[in-house]
């Protein structure tokens, strides 16, 4: 048995958003701490990590752990009919393997989604250790890569004891945002050796998509190293992905 309810849907449909830039199929597993989802895009590029709490419900029942299967898309086509002032039940139909979302508001409105099967695929041991650890605030990231957008289809992000850079170089033109430490913007500067790493721009242009859920973000690398970017707001949600670097043929 699973049913929850949330007062405001937005923040949890955004989330769900952003999840659904790379995973179009998902697993949800609903624990008594929460909703969560663990999965590896289609191209083996990305692991999403997905943690929404319980306590952001305002009534959260499970009594065994449960797997929720679904068609991303069709989920968010659902909850994008709710309003912010409607209250949204979910309830997982264990018999029917159906998920029944109920909005109530100035009407009740109930929506049946069926379940789907799909084989898990198992999301890969990562024991990674990155030479860097930057928190910044989201909006430098976003101006990194609009800036990085304009000259090439690829990001590169470097680090030292005193700097935060983001970059990119085109055939013709080249683009650098830099940040120093003791820049308010850059709250957390931690790194234990120089270390760059070059990146698909695509990919973080759809990463960047969670910016919404967080005003800071966390960002891990290494030098030609996979990245970590985490958006977190505490005891309510975190979001990360797990991004691979680009490798030149």
């Amino acid at each position: 048995m699973f049913k929850a309810t949330l007062d405001n849907v937005v923040l949890f449909r955004d989330a769900l958003t952003a999840v659904s830039e790379f995973i179009t199929e998902g697993i949800f597993k609903v624990k008594k701490d929460g909703i969560y989802m663990s999965a590896v895009d289609p191209t083996m590029v990305v692991l999403v990590n997905f943690k929404y709490l319980a306590t952001q419900f305002s009534s959260y029942e499970v009594d065994t752990e449960q797997e929720i299967s679904i068609n991303m898309d069709g989920f968010l086509s659902i909850l994008k009919r709710a309003s912010a002032s409607d209250k949204v039940t979910l309830v997982l139909d264990d018999e029917t393997k159906k998920l029944e979302i109920t909005f109530v508001g100035g009407s009740t409105r109930k929506f049946v989604q069926p379940l789907i099967t799909i084989d898990e695929v198992e999301t890969p041991e990562m024991n990674l250790d990155f030479s860097a650890h930057i928190d910044i605030q989201t909006s430098i990231l976003e101006d990194g890569i609009g800036d990085a957008s304009i000259v090439s289809d690829t990001i590169v992000i470097e680090a030292d004891e005193k700097m935060f850079v983001i970059s990119s170089k085109g055939d013709l033109n080249k683009v650098r945002l830099e940040i120093e430490k003791g820049n308010k913007a850059l709250l957390d500067l931690s790194v234990k050796d120089c270390c760059a790493s070059k990146f698909s721009l695509d990919y973080f242009k759809k990463i960047i998509k969670a910016g919404k859920l967080a005003d800071v973000v966390g960002i891990e690398f290494g030098n030609d190293y996979p990245a970590r970017l985490t958006f977190r707001q505490k005891d309510v949600l975190e979001l990360n992905y797990v991004l691979a670097p680009r490798v030149e043929d």
